[in-house]
């Protein structure tokens, strides 16, 4: 990393702090007389900016990754270290936004009242809304620095990624994209490289339109409290939000319909390194030698060091 790349990601540390500090003794000092629903928002849409920066500086720290590596036990890394985490950080984002989310909406549409107050289920809706925010932020940044487009099918290869995810769908499920595509399902399409078709033709580009939807019209949600936001437009942001946290739940659950059985899967993104032979059996039982790579050759590397590793290891990201 260049020392002009080390000095913006500091300043965006430093700056994140110190808006947080500042955000933190305007809320505690009493100038306002606000409910803790109504000061949870300001708080929120207040630190909106500092969290996206921060989320930026991080994405400027991890910088290009590093090469993907093979292991003389056979496994490789699949993903890096901030990789994994940030996987993880967003799944709590998730985990914390998605719940209270909809029980701000289920609650007055079924006429429940929760036993606990209103404002801490914002309030935890905030926090995950934020971690979210910040990953976001943070993936976006690390894939522009990278040129890493591993997770979408190349240019012009479109209808082929299709045409594969269908064929892994469930043959109902399959055939009913295939019809709406108008996709031939007998098609014989190559092996899938670093991510199986169903992943780069239907799952990534499903998430980066859920993920984009719910950021913006959460964003515009909360400036709200803020700058005016026509009504109609308030109108269709909140609708759209309900949307895309309903499509979100929906791409869990699909998620894991699809990765529990294929369970290389989940190993490589807990742990980031995976069993070759796993995950190329994931991949397809056939995978050509050009897609693997070349093993190094005895003695090349000191015993037990980290080899660079073929495409099959995915993403750096």
């Amino acid at each position: 990393m260049t020392v002009a790349r080390w000095l913006v990601v500091l300043c965006g540390i430093a700056i994140a702090v110190a808006g947080a500090l500042v955000i933190a003794g305007q809320a505690g000092s009493g100038a306002q007389p606000w409910d803790s629903e109504l000061s949870d928002n300001f708080i929120f849409v207040k630190a909106i900016p500092f969290v996206l920066g921060l989320g930026v500086a991080v994405g400027l720290l991890r910088g290009r990754g590093a090469p993907p590596l093979r292991r003389p036990d056979g496994t490789v890394r699949r993903f890096t270290t901030g990789t994994v985490l940030g996987h993880w950080l967003i799944t709590i984002g998730f985990v914390l936004a998605l719940p209270t989310g909809m029980w701000q909406y289920l609650g007055g549409i079924l006429d429940v009242r929760a036993p606990i107050d209103l404002f801490l289920f914002y309030r935890v809706h905030y926090i995950g809304g934020a971690i979210v925010l910040f990953s976001v932020a943070m993936f976006v940044t690390s894939w522009w620095l990278s040129g890493d487009r591993s997770l979408l099918p190349p240019r012009g290869a479109w209808r082929t990624h299709l045409v594969g995810a269908a064929q892994e769908l469930p043959r109902a499920v399959g055939a009913r994209v295939a019809r709406l595509l108008r996709l031939d399902l007998g098609e014989r399409v190559p092996p899938p490289q670093r991510f199986t078709y169903y992943e780069t033709g239907l799952s990534f580009p499903t998430w980066a339109i859920a993920l984009t939807l719910i950021t913006v019209t959460g964003v515009i949600k909360a400036m709200r409290y803020v700058v005016p936001v026509p009504g109609p437009i308030l109108y269709w942001s909140s609708t759209l939000h309900v949307a895309a946290m309903v499509l979100i739940v929906i791409k869990v659950l699909d998620h894991l319909r699809y990765t529990l059985p294929r369970w290389p899967m989940m190993v490589a993104i807990v742990k980031g390194w995976v069993s070759e032979a796993g995950i190329r059996g994931v991949l397809t039982p056939s995978v050509p030698p050009s897609a693997l790579g070349e093993r190094p050759v005895a003695g090349a590397e000191a015993p037990g060091a980290p080899t660079r590793a073929s495409a099959i290891t995915g993403s750096d990201r």
